[in-house]
């Protein structure tokens, strides 16, 4: 499984509120047992990302906040593009996941001078700087 992927799922519930994450609620959100959410967990805060608490969960350090903003900025930026060559809005966001940590740092460069002023995505989410 990509950090990235699991950074993204982190920090999202970090902009929610959820500043300590558990296992459990990684688990429900990648659909995978609890036991194997909470090795993720651990292994993402052995990468710096993180800080593991036992029976509590997991709270990201400076670093893990600012990769999870990049990682957050780049899939709301791609939404502004899909949103512009006509994908539907209620799928753009699933159709930016399937595809934001795949491309390339050329079409990253793309799409932050095209849409990097911007402060919402289609969702009416805030675009995170960094």
């Amino acid at each position: 499984m990509q950090t990235e992927f699991i950074i993204r799922t982190l920090f999202i519930a970090w902009e929610e509120g959820e500043f300590v994450v558990g296992p459990s609620y990684l688990a429900e959100k990648m659909k995978i047992p609890k036991s194997t959410a909470q090795k993720i967990l651990m292994r993402v805060s052995e990468l710096g990302y993180g800080v593991y608490v036992e029976k509590k969960g997991f709270i990201f350090t400076e670093q893990g906040l600012r990769e999870g903003r990049k990682i957050l900025r780049k899939h709301r930026l791609l939404e502004c593009f899909l949103e512009e060559i006509g994908i539907e809005k209620a799928s753009i966001c699933e159709e930016a996941s399937k595809i934001d940590l795949a491309i390339g740092k050329g079409f990253e460069k793309l799409i932050e001078e095209k849409y990097g002023k911007r402060e919402l995505c289609p969702c009416g989410k805030p675009i995170p700087l960094f």
